[in-house]
């Protein structure tokens, strides 16, 4: 959702080859029906790995002879199954270009008409997992504060859409809404389902340093990724550990030593009033995902899941304004217990510490007792 370049860049799905491509294709075609003859021969298994160029290449030029006739049956014997496994470099597009601008086009429309009217059922047919709840959790706040809705635009968006053959598949797009920079990530679960939009942290910069294909596709990375310094799948743990104790592997900055910093400011303060804050993080059971860098490292989108806890002397020392509004039913009385979920954008390069260069927090459950 929406919250608070004058070119549409095209980073994926070039369509037609470059001279220069056209040239490195010929050069490879060439080394494919060279390996293709040494295995065909018996010299090696080169060859299989070129799956069905090979088969392709070789047919035609090379089924002159009976013989090789023969060895090429052996060889496509083997070759065929590679293929039917596929591979991340063989592998299609997650979804083209043009389908991913009617996604990005149907949600902004579908967002708005949901946001106007504050309807989470709508907006559910959009939205997936921790996005939505934060969502849903942004109407309870502006039922309660009666906020005018200001429909968006998003501007100057630019796709990075990953070779993918399983399932989920998944796409982002940067874009940018008034003064407000965007990560999306939009998810398909199952073959004909519905793209829905699974996280928008915020950049504080223009996304760079994403890698593509010569095609212009990016790489998804896998959550049990071992290039990067931190798999995909832990560095929501990192982080989280981070935020409550300390711990490295994060590099400091706002989201990071600052934020613990702060937090153990706000602690003290509370104590002098007679409220002691507990607040625990940890990483939140939806799943990371990640594009591959030039670096070798990766772009990683996570969720925080944070649990504070404050227990007052006097009841109703803390109360239930700001982004607990709308959460809370009733007077404050000597506990109260909240839940925020936090989406991150943080750069993992292959060695040293992961650098977070977004973010978006929303409180989405609260009680008292």
């Amino acid at each position: 959702m929406a919250r608070s370049r004058d070119d549409d860049r095209v980073c994926v799905g070039a369509v037609g080859p470059q001279p220069q491509v056209a040239v490195l294709r010929a050069a490879v075609l060439a080394q494919v029906v060279q390996r293709g003859l040494r295995a065909a021969r018996g010299g090696g298994t080169g060859g299989v790995l070129y799956g069905l160029r090979i088969r392709t290449v070789v047919d035609q030029s090379l089924c002159e002879s009976v013989g090789m006739r023969r060895h090429l049956a052996a060889l496509t014997a083997v070759i065929l199954p590679l293929c039917a496994c596929g591979s991340l470099g063989t592998a299609r597009p997650a979804i083209t270009k043009s389908q991913a601008e009617q996604v990005l086009a149907n949600y902004q429309s579908v967002n708005n008409r949901a946001n106007g009217d504050l309807d989470g059922t709508l907006l559910a047919t959009v939205e997936t997992g921790a996005q939505l709840e934060m969502d849903r959790a942004g109407y309870r706040l502006r039922r309660v504060k009666k906020d005018k809705y200001t429909p968006f635009t998003y501007a100057h968006p630019a796709y990075y859409i990953p070779r993918q053959d399983t399932f989920p598949r998944w796409f982002a797009v940067e874009a940018t809404s008034g003064s407000t920079r965007h990560a999306l990530l939009f998810m398909q679960d199952r073959d004909g389902g519905p793209w829905l939009l699974a996280a928008d942290p915020f950049p504080s910069s223009p996304l760079t340093g994403i890698a593509l294909d010569k095609d212009g596709f990016a790489t998804a990375v896998s959550p049990a990724d071992t290039r990067a310094a931190v798999e995909p799948r832990k560095i929501a743990g990192v982080h989280a550990a981070t935020l409550s104790g300390g711990a490295t592997g994060m590099a400091p900055g706002p989201y990071t030593s600052e934020s613990r910093d702060a937090l153990t400011k706000v602690q003290a303060e509370l104590r002098k009033r007679g409220v002691t804050l507990t607040s625990d993080f940890a990483a939140d059971q939806q799943r990371s995902f990640a594009l591959r860098t030039t670096g070798g490292g990766a772009l990683v989108w996570y969720v925080v899941r944070q649990a504070e806890r404050y227990d007052m002397v006097d009841p109703g020392t803390v109360s239930s304004n700001g982004d607990l509004a709308g959460l809370v039913t009733g007077r404050i009385g000597h506990h109260l217990s909240s839940t925020a979920l936090i989406q991150y954008l943080a750069v993992v390069p292959d060695h040293g510490d992961a650098q977070v260069i977004g973010t978006y927090r929303k409180a989405v459950q609260a009680t008292t007792s």
